[in-house]
């Protein structure tokens, strides 16, 4: 294990993100870094709420979009470990309308059955992107738009409506296709039925409560309300403009959808408690909350190399390392499409945390400025 220098991590990231500041392609952010647990840099820079002129000073609340992701792949590993349900499972025993679903495709800009998928989807495909059900494609997007916004009530609701209408994007463990949300939901639907709870109120009580975490919630209260960072985006010719997104976390979904994909609002203090405790095996201050053995699959890649050959490969909600051009093989972690970006790095023992809230600007897949991070703790290494 090499050693980072404190002294130059601070240097490089913090002059790096002054910078983007300058230049107006971020508002704010907040950047944690560890190693063996130690803190190493825990700095805020930039705004809370930019268009006041109200600076950040820690303990503000940020969307976390698809970093919510590795939470619900926590969950289900929980889940797993409550005997809900296994990893091979097929998720027709929860959903039987699932085995009933076609393979789509496009015939002059709609959507038609094109077969019966060859395999069963099971529960692992779901959180690895290899469902194929309303998976990033021209077929998702033009049945995405049919949605009608009653459907976005509940996760059930949303789940339902998805498996009644919907056709699958390719044929189930040949591909992979970015999920936003739903088929993370299917598992959240499948937690809220096995505990009798709402799948907040399962993460609150499994995961959260037990390791001191407050302030990662779908429904936050007025007070943490007031403490959310306002979203911004770069103005068309430069600067910085706020953007209202009102009472949502993720664009215009209802609180009343505990969206398990992207649906979480959350500080950095207690993400990096989560992701600590993912880096120690599933235990923190004394509260075991995984087994060491869910841990390994979190961080264990599920996708064959023929479907994903290089860079990284899915887990459960989590990009693991594969012949990764910066980070060594098996860091685990995952962004957010609003520029939340966290990973493990398990050979170096550091745990990075950078969190920032631009709605489209230069974020999605951790964008150029958790890139450039990756690169820069890496170099700091000695």
């Amino acid at each position: 294990m090499k050693k980072l220098n404190p002294e130059k991590l601070r240097e490089v990231v913090l002059e790096s993100l002054a910078r983007d500041l300058d230049n107006c392609n971020l508002s704010g952010a907040a950047i944690m870094i560890a190693q063996g647990g130690k803190l190493l840099l825990n700095e805020r820079i930039g705004y809370k709420d930019y268009p006041k002129g109200q600076l950040l000073s820690g303990g503000e609340l940020f969307r976390l979009a698809s970093m919510t992701k590795p939470i619900t792949g926590a969950a289900f590993l929980k889940a797993r470990e409550l005997g809900y349900f296994e990893m091979e499972d097929k998720v027709s025993e929860y959903f039987p309308e699932i085995a009933e679903m076609r393979v789509g495709g496009l015939e002059e800009g709609r959507v038609v059955p094109l077969g019966k998928p060859k395999r069963d989807i099971l529960m692992y495909h779901l959180l690895s992107h290899q469902s194929g059900f309303m998976a990033a494609s021209p077929v998702c997007s033009a049945e995405e738009d049919m949605i009608p916004l009653s459907a976005y009530e509940t996760n059930e609701t949303l789940v339902d409506y998805c498996l009644k209408n919907t056709r699958l994007t390719f044929e189930p463990a040949e591909a992979v296709g970015y999920c936003t949300t739903i088929p993370f939901d299917v598992v959240a639907v499948i937690i809220e039925r096995k505990s009798g709870k709402r799948y907040g109120e399962f993460l609150r009580d499994e995961l959260f409560a037990p390791l001191g975490i407050k302030d990662i919630t779908f429904n936050p209260t007025e007070e943490q309300w007031s403490r959310t960072v306002t979203m911004c985006d770069r103005a068309y010719g430069g600067g910085i403009v706020g953007i209202d997104m009102g009472r949502h976390i993720f664009e215009q979904y209802p609180l009343t959808l505990h969206a398990a994909g992207c649906g979480l609002l959350g500080s950095a203090e207690d993400y990096f408690r989560f992701a600590e405790m993912l880096r120690r095996g599933g235990e923190l201050d004394g509260a075991r909350v995984l087994s060491e053995d869910s841990v390994r699959l979190l961080r264990t890649p599920l996708v064959s190399p023929g479907i994903m050959p290089g860079g990284h490969r899915w887990s459960l909600g989590c990009r693991v390392t594969t012949g990764h051009p910066t980070l060594p093989d098996g860091c685990f972690g995952w962004s957010g499409a609003y520029g939340t970006h966290f990973w493990i790095d398990r050979e170096n023992d550091i745990t990075a945390l950078l969190m920032r809230n631009m709605r489209w600007h230069d974020t999605h897949g951790a964008g150029s400025i958790g890139v450039r991070l990756e690169k820069e703790v890496m170099s700091c290494l000695e």
